[in-house]
């Protein structure tokens, strides 16, 4: 019995210590792997960033086409040290010659990067140079396509600090092109793997003790990982303190493992069994981390990354097959309202019920995945056109019927864009740019529909991304001008004029208000024009004491923080007086009704401007909205103005409900687009005391109107007018 007992006692021991070796290899492994893989995409999101700085339009047009230091400093050096941490940037020219160094996001006077940093650049131009020929060799010149990122990452020691250093080539998007046969600027970034950053990896990786050393200093205790430059040459290694949980587990097993058989083996059975819970764990836990990688946490649908991952597998059975693959861009409709509403947990709820309403439609071959807001693609293999719209249709007929969401049937509506891979070669990005400018052009018609993708989509795109920059540049070079409507009493004498913004394009000419306004608001630039229509009324207005000035503000305005203090700053620059003005709101900004909108408006109203109502009577405005809002005077519409001549009775009895409903509110009425004398007349015979429209003065010019303010009266006919094409005098 004593020698079995010795001989299980050997055993245990034996299986014991081979489990606890075996625990701690995995455990080494998978630590080293961790990190490894770490320190890699590491690597790569800090190519992401410069990428993401340099490699568009702008970085081409400030950096190649015409090199702006100022630009290069303040755009591109400044925001990648404050933001990220980059110590370094330069910008090389088509020479590979320094053109611009900075240190610390200041641009420095000695055009050389240091030579540690230098050599590293050294070692990753010549790639950069070769696919950069290489690529102009296959697709003509930079820009004539959205090209693929052209990027070398490697390390160097500099300052007794490692540094991720990276080559990246400039390059524009789709539209912005170099001259043929002429080299991008390289633009060099050197990021410090400094103690913070390791802090952050180490954290992240749950190593302890992380350093960087310029050599490999095996100790038993510690792990290393060897850091090669782009040329293979060994430049660091990372070092931690290696994790031994086996040896641990086993260390605080301290019963004596004499005292008797049975005690023993029930010790084992517990070792066994907490290093099989461990290993689960482990297991389970890597198996979420890996669904979390590849999932919507709120849908549990796939994400953009595994929703590109199947796109690209269908491209390539596509490519086999011969058939083609459907990808359909969804974006639901009314989505903001029902978030302004009933809130974000609401909202929420009702992406959840969107997915699922999805996959209840779909076959088992097809994906849904959510892109994130309130944005979907389904990709559709093994189909056709009319396939694809059959599935297209089903979805927006399914979206038909309401959703209930926390107890109230909401109804929303859905858009989709489609577009088929024909050609298998088509990259994925490409193909979702496709499918979104199907979508826009689905929002574009009127929402609700499914659009194919044409050719001409793609044009339109680039020719609206081209006008969206004309306008910036205009409004950096103060190319608008601003026009004024004169509007009158019943005596024909100017009380008031409303500003409104023009803007001459110097080759497609004048582009209508209702055009370059909704650019301005999809491409952010609606804080700018307001701000500088705001100026330049104020400019131009300031000494013309006793007469109203009505400026246009649109809601995106209103709900800025920064659109008061905008304001309020002209006032004072300018010196005027608030109670000369006043600002026309739409009743899309009394339907939103959020609490951005209503403090500016109580703020605007304490400061001394006028609040009126612009196209009373089109929307959805209530007697509760005229209150809350303290609406001083309201503007009848001219869609019920231009139907008094035609005697619609309907008109009439609706313009006279909004004269008698404004004088029991004590408010101000004024008809806009008045263009005849019996228009006129009705409505003063209805009770209305001011006017504006054509029967009186067209827009004009600052020095038309200040003549036609001298002699005080308008001539009646609409003399002295500019812009005459345009029928809709509406401002920003």
């Amino acid at each position: 019995m004593f020698l079995l007992a010795i001989t299980v006692l050997g055993v245990l021991a034996l299986i014991i210590a081979v489990m606890v070796y075996q625990f701690d290899m995995v455990s080494y492994q998978m630590q080293t792997q961790t990190a490894q893989q770490g320190y890699h995409n590491r690597l790569s999101e800090t190519a992401a960033l410069v990428q993401g700085k340099v490699a568009n339009d702008q970085g081409l047009r400030h950096l190649a086409l015409r090199f702006d230091p100022d630009w290069a400093e303040s755009d591109m050096a400044r925001p990648l040290y404050d933001r990220n941490g980059f110590t370094w940037a330069a910008v090389l020219d088509g020479a590979n010659r320094p053109v611009f160094v900075a240190e610390n996001g200041v641009a420095t006077s000695v055009r050389a990067l240091p030579s540690t940093l230098a050599r590293a650049v050294a070692d990753m131009l010549p790639a950069i140079r070769a696919a950069e020929q290489g690529r102009n060799a296959r697709s003509g010149a930079i820009g004539s396509h959205t090209p693929e990122p052209v990027q070398q990452t490697s390390i160097a020691w500099h300052g007794g600090q490692l540094h991720i250093v990276t080559a990246t080539l400039v390059q524009g998007e789709a539209g912005l092109t170099l001259p043929s046969g002429t080299r991008a600027p390289v633009v060099i970034s050197a990021l410090p793997f400094d103690g913070r950053l390791l802090a952050r990896f180490g954290a992240r990786h749950l190593v302890s003790d992380l350093q960087v050393r310029p050599f490999v200093d095996r100790q038993a205790q510690v792990t290393v990982l060897p850091l090669y430059d782009v040329q293979g040459r060994q430049q660091a290694a990372l070092t931690w303190q290696t994790s031994r949980p086996g040896t641990e587990l086993f260390a605080r097993m301290k019963w004596p493992l004499v005292s008797m058989l049975g005690i023993l083996m029930m010790l084992g059975w517990s070792l066994a069994r907490q290093s099989s819970r461990y290993a689960r764990g482990l297991i389970q836990s890597e198996a979420r981390a890996r669904h979390l990688a590849f999932h919507d946490a709120l849908t549990e649908l796939p994400n953009r990354v595994l929703m590109l991952e199947r796109l690209n597998q269908l491209r390539a059975i596509a490519r086999r097959s011969q058939l083609d693959v459907a990808v359909h861009c969804l974006d639901l409709d009314r989505f903001k309202e029902v978030n302004d509403t009933l809130g974000h947990p609401a909202g929420d709820a009702l992406i959840r019920a969107t997915a699922a309403r999805l996959q209840s439609l779909l076959r088992e071959t097809d994906t849904v995945a959510r892109l994130g807001g309130d944005e979907f693609v389904i990709l559709q293999p093994h189909t056709i056109a009319a396939g694809a719209s059959h599935l297209a249709q089903r979805i927006i007929d399914a979206f038909a019927e309401p959703f209930v969401i926390e107890g109230q049937h909401v109804r929303i509506g859905c858009s989709i864009g489609i577009t088929l891979i024909c050609d298998a070669a088509t990259p994925a990005t490409e193909v979702l740019r496709q499918a979104d400018l199907a979508l826009y052009a689905s929002k574009e018609a009127g929402r609700n529909r499914f659009t194919f993708f044409e050719t001409e989509m793609d044009n339109a795109f680039k020719l609206r991304r081209a006008l969206e920059a004309d306008l910036r540049e205009a409004l950096a070079q103060d190319a608008l001008h601003m026009v004024y409507q004169p509007q009158v009493d019943m005596a024909g004498r100017i009380v008031g004029v409303e500003a409104l913004v023009r803007w001459n394009h110097p080759t497609r000419g004048a582009i209508a208000p209702t055009v370059f306004v909704a650019l301005a608001e999809e491409a952010g630039l609606i804080a700018s024009l307001g701000e500088y229509t705001v100026r330049r009324v104020f400019e131009d207005t300031r000494d013309m004491a006793g007469l109203l000035v009505a400026i246009n503000v649109s809601a995106l305005q209103l709900r800025s923080p920064d659109f008061m203090a905008s304001v309020t700053r002209l006032v004072a620059e300018f010196g005027i007086d608030p109670a000369h003005y006043e600002f026309e709101i739409t009743e899309t900004v009394l339907l939103g009704d959020d609490a951005a909108t209503r403090d500016t408006i109580a703020v605007l109203k304490q400061e001394g401007f006028a609040i009126a109502l612009d196209d009373f009577g089109t929307g959805y405005s209530s007697l509760s909205s005229l209150q809350r809002f303290a609406v001083d005077r309201i503007k009848i519409d001219r869609s019920f103005v231009r139907n008094i001549d035609g005697g619609d009775a309907d008109a009439l009895t609706l313009i006279d409900a909004i004269i008698r409903l404004a004088h029991a509110l004590d408010l101000e009425v004024i008809a806009e687009g008045v263009e005849t004398v019996a228009e006129r007349d009705h409505l003063i015979a209805g009770g209305c005391e001011r006017f504006q429209g054509y029967l009186f003065a067209k827009p004009l010019l600052l020095s038309d109107l200040k003549a036609l303010l001298a002699a005080g009266i308008c001539p009646g006919e609409g003399a002295g007018a500019v812009d005459e094409s345009f029928t809709e005098d509406r401002a920003a």
